[in-house]
């Protein structure tokens, strides 16, 4: 749901904040495994098969700080959770950081 919610143009960042909500509750609580850390932290540092780089994205500073957080340390949420926490990449630091967001611009270009 993130691919495609960053992806639309416009942006509709009410539902990007939503989704990272979700993706980041499950890899807080059910969903927090070595891989699953690995495939998000992989899929958002290196954008391979995406139609266009998130980073090309017109995204709000706070919401492109997030996304690139995702793909930094959240591979070491698990094997080396200390070094996710230094770097603030844990997923129940990330979620605190994506409920913070300001969603109240709906769309962007």
């Amino acid at each position: 749901m993130v691919y495609s919610t960053v992806l639309a143009s416009p942006t509709d960042l009410a539902g990007l904040k939503s989704s990272l909500e979700e993706l980041l509750q499950f890899l807080k609580s059910d969903g927090r495994t070595n891989a699953n850390c690995w495939a998000v932290d992989l899929f958002f540092a290196l954008s391979e098969g995406w139609e266009r780089d998130w980073v090309d994205q017109n995204l709000p500073e706070e919401f492109h700080d997030v996304l690139s957080l995702m793909g930094q340390a959240l591979h070491d949420t698990v094997r080396t959770p200390a070094i996710a926490e230094n770097f603030d990449c844990l997923p129940e630091q990330l979620l605190e950081r994506v409920k913070r967001l300001r969603a109240d611009e709906q769309e962007t270009e």
